[in-house]
């Protein structure tokens, strides 16, 4: 009987590596690619909001810092005097 039975398959290492590791360089890379896209994507929302406020955020720098902080400190709204409750 035993001429008859089928011998034992061996098991390949290489088969059983290639099952995993396949899939994992595969899933690795598509993750690598998809940060890549969506890092690009933020850059230039980025990069176009602050082409749009750059000309409401212009900044001379010939201007002294003190000048620049009391222009925003004193507006004459704030330093308007109201009556308080009688």
């Amino acid at each position: 009987m035993n001429g008859t039975s089928p011998a034992p398959v061996p098991i390949d290492g290489d088969a059983a590596v290639s099952y995993v590791l396949v899939p994992f360089v595969l899933v690795t890379v598509l993750g690598m690619a998809v940060a890549a896209v969506m890092y690009l994507r933020k850059k230039r929302r980025i990069d176009r909001l602050r082409h749009q406020l750059l000309p409401v955020y212009s900044y001379d720098p010939s201007e002294e810092l003190n000048e620049a902080e009391q222009e925003m400190l004193w507006r004459e709204e704030d330093t308007k005097v109201t009556a308080g409750p009688a």
